[in-house]
């Protein structure tokens, strides 16, 4: 995937998406090759012993420092926070110069993240709460709609079929959709059809 922005703009990539959809596996296969900062709170945790809150911390910190100096980087984000802060920081962002992309990794439903988080542990990685799963996927799908509304770029990669890893199957420009809503999956066409595909 190419990052180059217009008139050398510096860019801002988000890559959102439920825990375990494979958003870790997407930077090293679409996105490492830009080498720009990536912020990540779990590597944080990771690197540094952090708990989950003070990494979180440190991953805004990182963010805002970033931006404060116009550089490009990329961030990822679970997206579920419950104001729509991460949506708030790309609005921000886009008004004030940077290219602004958000790469979303959907996967179908709650048991898929539970299901993908549960085969991450056995191989040695970090674990999150099975409730704290089910309530991050729809507030996360939430926050994808928010933010087809309110940015500049949205780009959406199925995930659900392991076998079709990262379908591209939409992308939305100042929340019109550029493709048709024929390539959504059967689940994404009852998320999103009736709400930016009109006459679909």
């Amino acid at each position: 995937m190419s990052g180059d922005s217009p008139n050398d703009r510096p860019t801002i990539i988000a890559l959102a998406g439920s825990n375990g959809a494979g958003k870790s596996t997407f930077y090293e296969t679409h996105l490492a090759s830009l080498s720009w900062p990536f912020v990540n709170a779990d590597l944080l945790a990771k690197e540094l012993s952090l708990d989950p809150y003070p990494a979180a911390e440190l991953a805004k910190q990182q963010r805002e420092e970033l931006f404060e100096q116009k550089a490009s980087f990329i961030f990822e984000t679970v997206f579920s926070d419950p104001v729509g802060e991460k949506v708030g920081f790309l609005e921000e962002a886009a008004k004030s110069g940077y290219h602004v992309i958000l790469s979303f990794v959907a996967i179908r439903d709650p048991e898929m993240s539970i299901q993908r988080v549960g085969m991450r542990v056995s191989q040695g990685g970090h674990s999150v709460p099975i409730e704290k799963l089910r309530s991050r996927h729809a507030r996360t799908l939430e926050n994808l709609k928010l933010a087809i509304r309110c940015l500049p770029q949205v780009r959406i990669f199925d995930n659900s079929d392991l076998s079709k890893p990262y379908e591209h199957v939409a992308t939305f420009v100042n929340g019109e959709p550029q493709t048709g809503f024929g390539m959504l999956s059967a689940w994404l066409i009852k998320r999103l059809a009736s709400e930016f595909y009109p006459g679909a």
